[in-house]
């Protein structure tokens, strides 16, 4: 993340839950062929209501993202830092559970699987997993190097008073998502400067999480250092 989006989850100590229809990606949400079937195998149909219903619940989702991927990534770094002022926080699946226990809202975490939308199912969807939770988390392939687990709650749209019970006007709804209260002490385990991050500016770093009251490790991104040498031994 960029820094002022990193000060501003100190102040608030709390996580930014996006709508879908923030996400740059236009398939976000789109239902597979294989969600289709195992929705035909469970509701007996793959149109009206049932879609209605599936799309009205996508409006209604907030998600958080995390990468996941086992080494540093440049091509994250460039796509979701847009200065030298990037930042990365590190976690785990177990620490990012532990930490929304201070939310009341139901948050539910799943890796997310990079298959094409078009392909043939080779079998039928369990009825456990039939639910618009599977098109959530189910992104095209020239994703993959996103490596992405997503954290997932339903958002009140705080849409205004007088649209018929049932319906969504989504040009008189909030367009943004929501903040989920976190416990940073629990969720941060280090923090990352980015490639470029300015070497004066680390002390933003330090006395930003001093007042959140956090004592946490400071790394410095390998990405862009200098080799040690221009030629390594066998």
């Amino acid at each position: 993340m960029d820094l002022p989006k990193f000060l501003v989850m100190l102040e608030q100590r709390s996580l930014y839950f996006a709508l879908l229809r923030e996400f740059e990606d236009k398939w976000e949400a789109v239902i597979s062929r294989g969600l289709s079937r195992g929705i035909q195998s469970v509701s007996g149909a793959t149109s009206g209501t049932v879609i209605k219903n599936y799309q009205e619940v996508f409006e209604h989702l907030g998600i958080n993202c995390w990468y996941t991927g086992p080494d540093e990534s440049i091509a994250m770094w460039r796509l979701y830092t847009s200065s030298e002022y990037g930042l990365a926080i590190k976690s785990t699946v177990g620490h990012l559970k532990r930490a929304l226990e201070e939310a009341r809202e139901a948050v539910l975490i799943g890796q997310v699987e990079y298959r094409d939308h078009t392909d043939a199912p080779s079998e039928v969807l369990t009825p456990a997993i039939v639910s618009p939770f599977s098109a959530v988390l189910q992104k095209r392939t020239c994703y993959k190097h996103e490596c992405e687990i997503r954290a997932i709650t339903q958002v009140d749209l705080d849409c205004q008073s007088g649209i018929p019970a049932g319906t969504v006007n989504l040009d008189i709804c909030s367009r943004h998502g929501t903040l989920l209260p976190v416990d940073l002490q629990v969720l941060i385990q280090s923090v990352t400067t980015g490639p470029r991050f300015p070497k004066w500016a680390c002390a933003l770093v330090t006395s930003a999480l001093s007042r959140a009251t956090l004592n946490v490790p400071i790394n410095e991104s390998n990405a862009f250092k200098e080799p040690e040498a221009r030629y390594f031994e066998p």
